[in-house]
């Protein structure tokens, strides 16, 4: 979510312009505006060109997993190596959204990524792994997972062939740009992303067009607003925030702006990211505007569960992320708008509406992914990632 944001403490436009327009103050200002221009810092962003080591199996899987889809970039993943040929998949307490994701679904499904990655990884080197969920015992339902081991992968030899999707994991990025809604997939292209789900028996189908597709839109914007409008929920999502390159060096999770009026603002010392946007506000229109782009594409892309188990929600990470890769492989951009599928009480009208909007009844099957789907005008950046050894214990 790259928001341009401008807020209530912003000085007043005469004085914005004065203050920028001053030579003095401009001089005086100079080094620290120069560090807002450009975009993510190549460290930030170097796991995804960093090609690792072949022979060290576990690092080579756990180098191409760590660049999985994730809510709010939180990255929520350690992984233990103390046992040879084996990884234990902890889920880190400290990355968790409570506010936005008080379950930890969300959570779980960027760690069901997170293993998938690391299977595709390891069969290009020549292994297996054999993938067993929760072994010390299923987190509660009603509570966060924090500090629960996720999966225990154990590593085998084996000859089998190396999956064709590993060639996609360092192209596959999340574009939250505009999609071109004139261009349209072929039957055979969704059917290529629906694949994924029926490996891992989930269901997954597309709303093209018609009255289907117009309710889902006002229904994915109308919980857009609600996620952005709401204190707890916007303030949690602005404590990640990571204006200008310093912050993102310095924290490569979250949500990166590396440029734009924020990161001025920011380094003038006059930018408050806790304001909560407020119809009639600036910062709420920019908020609103910045929704316009998530409009566009060729329709909508759902997977869903029959029921809502902390299994299920791993495996809808491992079927999205391979629909993802499927999907990049193909030339065709996917973008997550989770906000009506989240599980906080002021969200409990829309979560119901887009359940209904796509035939599913929410107490025996959940909506566990909801996807725009299209062609990009522009390509995506990279989000940035932190350094590997940072999740490795053992």
């Amino acid at each position: 979510m790259n928001l341009k944001i401008e807020t209530a403490t912003q000085p007043p436009r005469r004085a914005f312009i004065k203050l920028l327009g001053g030579g003095v103050v401009v001089a005086a200002t100079a080094p620290l505006l120069s560090g807002c221009a450009g975009g993510i810092p190549d460290e930030a962003v170097a796991a995804w060109r960093d090609q690792p080591a072949r022979n060290d199996v576990r690092r080579f899987m756990l180098a191409h997993a760590l660049l999985a889809p994730n809510p709010h970039n939180r990255q929520p993943w350690i992984a233990d190596l103390s046992v040879p040929n084996e990884i234990r998949l902890i889920c880190d307490g400290d990355k968790l959204l409570p506010e936005t994701d008080p379950f930890g679904r969300q959570i779980l499904i960027g760690c069901g990524a997170f293993i998938e990655l690391a299977v595709i990884a390891a069969q290009e080197v020549g292994h297996t792994v054999e993938v067993a969920l929760f072994p010390a015992g299923t987190p509660s339902a009603a509570a966060l997972p924090k500090g629960v081991m996720v999966a225990h992968l154990k590593l085998a030899k084996t000859d089998s062939k190396p999956d064709p999707l590993f060639t996609s994991i360092r192209k596959r990025h999340t574009n939250k740009g505009l999609y071109d809604n004139t261009k349209l997939l072929s039957q055979a292209q969704w059917d290529a992303l629906h694949a994924p789900a029926k490996t891992f028996g989930l269901r997954s189908a597309s709303v093209v067009e018609g009255p289907a597709r117009g309710e889902v839109q006002s229904i994915a914007r109308r919980a857009w607003e609600i996620e952005m409008t709401g204190k707890e929920t916007w303030q949690e999502t602005a404590r990640l925030l990571r204006v200008g390159k310093s912050e993102i060096l310095a924290n490569r999770d979250g949500i990166a702006m590396a440029s734009g009026i924020p990161v001025i603002l920011n380094a003038l010392g006059q930018f408050d990211r806790l304001a909560v946007p407020v119809p009639g506000n600036t910062t709420y229109s920019q908020v609103m505007k910045r929704w316009a782009a998530f409009e566009t594409g060729a329709g909508y892309y759902w997977l869903a569960t029959e029921g809502n188990a902390r299994t299920a929600q791993v495996n809808a990470g491992r079927a999205y992320v391979r629909a993802h890769l499927t999907a990049t492989s193909l030339g065709i951009e996917m973008h997550p708008l989770s906000q009506a599928l989240q599980e906080f009480p002021a969200m409990a009208q829309e979560y119901k509406a887009i359940h209904d909007a796509v035939g599913l009844k929410p107490e025996s099957n959940t909506l566990q992914m909801l996807c725009r789907v299209g062609f990009a005008e522009a390509p995506a950046n990279p989000t940035p990632r932190r350094e590997l050894a940072s999740f490795i214990r053992g």
